[in-house]
């Protein structure tokens, strides 16, 4: 079990991961998970049982099989499970332009950990190569394709990435256009062009190179 080496002295894991780095539009979906160390073992058997990976190896559809098996309903800032509890943030395009991508990530991974009112008692995992800094937390380690390797962070990814398809999904009701139904917000060639025909949304990122060109004084 990947997450065993981790795991002295604490009396919480927490793994977090973010989704959404990479497209024009809609927010940054970050989630962590927080399980106790002596619910650590059953509930890394019960993820590995269902087929839980790095979410950009499964499909939507088995994405939301794997949660409905596990009982995961809410996309809320804190939730509780039999067995862990997790916590889902949404940083906002608007704050995605004022930090920058990388910074507004490591934000939101940072906020959902501290949802969970984690401490001194608690070991955190980031996927990825940097950890956020945080004064409430001693212990946090960055790893590299950690939703590979820890079912945990797996599972936190598959949280943020369902939360962030449905979001794009109720977003394309708002701007038919844009085709975010299919490409959440992604720059697919559908997308770029209509960015082009229909001018920016609200929910662009307004300093993302495919977006900042076509931003107007009346969207700015």
């Amino acid at each position: 079990m990947f997450e065993s080496q981790f795991v002295d002295n604490h009396k919480f894991i927490l793994a977090t991961d973010e989704v959404g780095r990479g497209p024009l539009a809609g927010p940054v979906v970050t989630c962590a998970v927080k399980v106790s160390i002596d619910n650590l073992k059953s509930l890394v058997e019960r993820l590995d049982s269902v087929g839980v990976t790095d979410s950009k190896k499964l499909t939507l559809k088995k994405m939301e099989s794997i949660l409905k098996e596990l009982g995961v309903e809410k996309f809320s800032k804190f939730n509780e499970h039999e067995l862990f509890q997790y916590s889902v943030e949404k940083v906002a395009p608007k704050k995605i332009d004022e930090l920058n991508i990388f910074q507004a990530s490591l934000f939101g991974m940072k906020k959902s950990c501290h949802n969970l009112l984690c401490d001194s008692s608690s070991v955190v995992l980031v996927d990825g190569k940097f950890p956020f800094s945080s004064k409430k937390i001693n212990d946090i380690h960055p790893i590299i394709k950690g939703d590979s390797k820890s079912s945990l962070i797996g599972l936190a990814s598959i949280i943020a990435k369902v939360c962030r398809d449905h979001l794009m999904t109720r977003e394309a009701k708002k701007y038919p256009h844009y085709g975010f139904e299919k490409n959440a917000g992604y720059p697919t060639a559908v997308h770029r062009k209509a960015i082009e025909d229909y001018g920016i949304t609200p929910i662009h990122r307004k300093s993302f190179k495919g977006v900042k060109e076509f931003v107007t004084q009346e969207n700015s």
